[in-house]
This record gives structure tokens, C-alpha cells and sequence, in this order.
């Protein structure tokens, strides 16, 4: 489906829900019409932030994709430029924090832009156990987690969509209520961002930041559920090769011979799925080292800041608070998507080791048996070196760095 055209990818969007419906209302676990990470990759599609082979032959995609990036990174830089202006520790703790989080959402943009055709390669590869180890199964089983999955990923694509859309209409709205204020704090020249000087040009400015931030927003929003729908499918793989594994012992009345078929197409798919998490962890290296960048930061300035403005600005730690839980669930969701797969890539081993009888098997599968227990000792884990793997343990480590930098932060005051 990466070949898929600009009006393509629009319709595909506008029949997810139809499609949802359909696979949520089955009484018999049937297949899937398709991935959700190709409706992913459709809304980045549209809102021209995937040009991958297909979209940049079309003339104008490839200069709008660019002209995005660059209001990004302008928007960076008007508000980069008004740190200084900041009057008080809490109003600059909420200039930074709208910084990172734009210059998360720049890098994650840039990224898609340098590796759209390496996600295009790596969405094809989770087609490999229905178009290469069971072309046409109708297993009970293997359909059922492949549906539940389906639905799971789509349940956290409306909940983030309604909640980011709310957020974005609550940064946007906020600034009517005050006197000449901005979405942002920014600095534009000749002192465009302020009412009391260049009302026309501060309501202009105005609506600049709202549309940016209504993209921005909705940018980062698919770029996530892209990168986790991709640690939730190799989840799902594992799952599968498991159950295979498992359906493979109980099969006594295979000859030698046999057995040995059927147990390479399955040593094929684990080792597919070993060089599926090698190449996301290559595409997806700046976006995971970023992620847990700006995750730190964040949770240490926001907590800090939150306490700060308990005692003066009790609106100002509301809206920390709430900045907290953002970055909290976003680290949490990916850290405990990542154990999950760390689990599951280690509990191959087992599944194996469970094949009924496999002592009586000839002394070469007993030999393979062998190599697959023995690979599957090396956990599988989304990592960027030299930073830690995305895993609860690194998120606990995450934690206790943050309470180390906050406790350091509240002896220096």
C-alpha cells in the first residue's frame, strides 16, 4: 500500500471507521482488512508529512512537506527568541517546555522526512506471516489476537485523537480570554506579537500559531501512533510465532522429515522478526534517543515548576500538571509496550522447550531446537545506543533521575 496516491490514502482514511466497525461488530474472529499503521501512515500522507518514493513524484508534495518543516522550525525560533522576555522562574519553566516540545515534534517530522521509505519497508514486513508462513490460514486463534490487536490499536487512535484535538482547541481558546495574549509567548519583529501596538498584525500572528499548532499537534499525534503501532505489531509477531510453536508440538503424528519443514519456516519467522526490530531500531534511532531527551527534561521541569507555583499561581501548576501526566503517559506507554515485547521475545525459549516429545525427535532437530533456545536468550528491545532500552526498568531509572535533579533544584532555591 506505499504506492498508494494522494486521493488514496484520503479514502482509506475515510473508510477506517467503517472498517473498525466492521472487525469490533464480528461474532467469528475473521481477517483484518488492514493494518492501522497504514491509516497511520495515511493521515501523515495528507497532512504532507510522508514524502516517501510515491508521494515525492507528485510535483508539489515534496515543497509542502518542506514548508511545514519550515514553520516548524520558525515557530522554534520566535519562541526561542522570547526566553529572555521571561519575568519569573515559572513563566521561563513554561517557555521551556513548549520548547522541547516543539523541537520534539521538528525531529520526529524530520524523521518521517528521511525515512518514510525505510517505514514503507518495515509496515511490508509485518505482512510476512500472512503472506509467507500461513498464506491461507484460518486458525481461531491466531485470528482472534490478530483482530483484538486491531481493535486495541484503534481504541488508542480515537482516544488520542479526541484528547490531542481538545488540547490543541484549549491552547488555542485560552489566549481569548486575556488581554492581547498569544497561544505562545514569542517574538516576532517589529513587535508584531503585541495587541497594544499591531492589533491587525498580533490577530494574524495569532492565527499562525493556532493553525501551526493545530498541525504540529496532529503531526506528532501519527508519528507516535506510528512508532507504537510498530512495537505493538512486533508484539503481535511474537505472539504468533509462539502460538506456532506450541501448534507445532502438539502435531505427534509428523515423520522426522516433516517436523523439520515445518520447524524452518518457523526458525524463518523468528528470525525475521529479529531483523524487523534491528531495522526499526536503525530507523527509528534519532526519534527513540529524542524521545527519551526530551522526556527527562520535561518531567524534571514540569514537576519542579509545578511545586514552584503551588504557593503563588495555583492556575500555572494546573497547567504543569497536566504537562506531567502528558509526558508520563506518553514515556509509560512506550516503555511498558517495549517490556512487553522484551517478555515475550524471551518467552521463546520456553515455548520450545514445551514441544512435547522433543527428546524422541532425530539428533539434528534436537540440534535446532538447540540454536533457537539458545537465540532466544538475547532479548529482543528497542533501543538507540548508548541510551537505555525503551523498558519499565528504564522508566524506573528515568524516575529516579528526575526525583535526583528535582531534589538538587529544591535545595537551590
Amino acid at each position: 500500500m506505499a504506492d498508494l496516491d494522494y486521493k488514496s490514502n484520503l479514502r482509506l482514511i475515510r473508510d477506517h471507521w467503517g472498517e473498525y466497525r466492521s472487525v469490533h461488530g464480528r461474532k467469528r474472529p475473521d481477517r483484518i482488512p488492514r493494518l492501522v499503521l497504514h491509516t497511520q501512515r495515511a493521515y501523515l500522507v495528507a497532512i504532507c508529512h510522508y514524502p516517501n518514493k510515491k508521494m515525492t513524484s507528485k510535483p508539489m508534495y515534496r515543497p509542502l512537506n518542506w514548508f511545514f518543516l519550515c514553520n516548524q522550525a520558525l515557530m522554534f525560533t520566535a519562541m526561542a527568541c522570547a526566553v529572555h522576555e521571561s519575568t519569573n522562574i515559572i513563566d521561563m519553566g513554561d517557555d521551556l517546555v513548549w520548547l522541547i516540545g516543539v523541537a520534539l515534534i521538528w525531529t520526529k517530522s524530520y524523521f518521517v522526512h528521511e525515512h518514510a521509505n525505510d517505514i514503507d519497508e518495515i509496515i511490508r514486513d509485518f505482512a510476512y506471516y500472512d503472506e509467507v508462513v500461513r498464506p491461507n490460514h484460518d486458525d481461531d486463534e491466531i485470528l482472534e489476537c490478530q483482530s483484538y490487536v486491531y481493535i486495541i490499536e484503534s481504541y488508542i487512535n480515537i482516544i488520542y485523537f479526541v484528547l490531542v484535538h481538545m488540547f490543541s482547541i484549549a491552547i488555542c481558546l485560552q489566549p481569548l480570554f486575556g488581554e492581547g495574549r498569544l497561544p505562545y509567548h514569542v517574538l516576532m519583529p517589529f513587535d508584531w506579537h503585541r495587541h497594544d501596538l499591531h492589533p491587525w498584525a498580533h490577530w494574524v500572528v495569532y492565527v499562525w500559531l493556532s493553525l501551526s499548532s493545530h498541525h504540529n499537534l496532529f503531526t506528532i499525534l501519527h508519528v507516535e501512533m506510528v512508532g507504537f503501532c510498530t512495537v505493538i505489531q512486533t508484539a503481535l509477531n511474537l505472539k504468533l510465532l509462539g502460538i506456532e510453536l506450541r501448534k507445532l508440538g502438539d502435531l505427534k503424528s509428523l515423520s522426522d522429515y516433516q517436523f523439520h519443514i515445518e520447524f524452518r519456516r518457523v526458525i524463518r519467522y523468528h528470525q525475521h522478526i529479529i531483523n524487523l526490530v534491528d531495522k526499526v531500531n536503525r530507523a527509528f534511532y534519532a526519534p527513540f534517543i529524542a524521545q527519551m531527551m526530551a522526556s527527562f527534561a520535561m518531567i524534571s521541569i514540569t514537576t519542579f515548576e509545578t511545586m514552584v507555583a503551588a504557593k503563588t499561581d495555583p492556575r500555572m501548576a494546573l497547567k504543569f500538571v497536566i504537562f506531567t501526566m502528558i509526558v508520563f503517559l506518553q514515556l509509560s506507554s512506550w516503555c511498558t509496550a517495549g517490556s512487553y515485547v522484551l517478555h515475550l521475545s524471551t518467552e521463546i525459549a520456553q515455548e520450545v522447550f514445551a514441544i512435547s516429545d522433543w527428546h524422541t525427535k532425530s539428533v539434528q532437530i534436537q540440534r535446532d531446537l538447540g540454536f533457537i533456545i539458545l537465540r532466544a536468550q538475547k532479548p529482543l528491545v528497542f533501543v538507540a545506543e548508548p541510551f537505555m532500552p525503551y523498558t519499565l526498568g528504564t522508566y524506573m531509572i528515568v524516575l529516579k533521575q528526575c526525583y535526583t535533579l528535582l531534589a538538587v533544584l529544591r535545595e537551590s532555591m
